[in-house]
């Protein structure tokens, strides 16, 4: 017979315990990696819905500066885009940044208030700037913040 088999003390459970752990392992930074994107694009397509809804409501102030012949516009008001990306995207705000919480009260991430301001100087073509930081934790305990920064552009198209 195989003594492999008969062999009782257990020391033939070694390898495939730390194949498991390291399978393991590997799924859960997969699996968090996947999370983190997911918020991430989620940021940026809710703030790139925003900063196009407000180059629309803008469209007066763009047009009339289409109509003198030029895309120059003075200034814009960046208040109102970031009161709009709140109402919005129902996020609460303290300091100089927004965040989002989950139904126990913890922060998932925060963002800092967009920066808008022209692509090109005083044109149509206008950019916000942000960073996300999502508060990395293990076992309850936070070891650091992953901070990343973003960019979004809306411009104007006459059609």
């Amino acid at each position: 017979m195989n003594k492999k088999i008969l062999n009782k003390r257990g020391s033939g459970y070694i390898t495939p315990c730390i194949i498991t752990l390291v399978i393991a392992m590997i799924l859960s930074v997969v699996l968090f990696y996947a999370n983190t994107m997911t918020m991430i694009q989620s940021a940026r397509e809710n703030t790139q819905i925003v900063l196009d809804g407000f180059v629309t409501k803008n469209a007066i102030t763009i047009y009339d500066s289409i109509k003198k012949g030029t895309d120059f516009t003075e200034n814009i008001d960046e208040n109102l885009y970031v009161t709009s990306l709140l109402s919005f995207y129902t996020l609460g705000i303290e300091r100089n940044m927004m965040y989002h919480k989950d139904s126990d009260g913890n922060v998932i991430y925060k963002m800092t208030c967009p920066n808008v301001d022209f692509e090109y100087e005083n044109t149509l073509k206008l950019r916000a700037t942000y960073n996300v930081i999502v508060p990395i934790t293990f076992a309850g305990h936070r070891l650091f913040d992953l901070n990343i920064s973003q960019k979004v552009t809306a411009y104007y198209n006459l059609k």
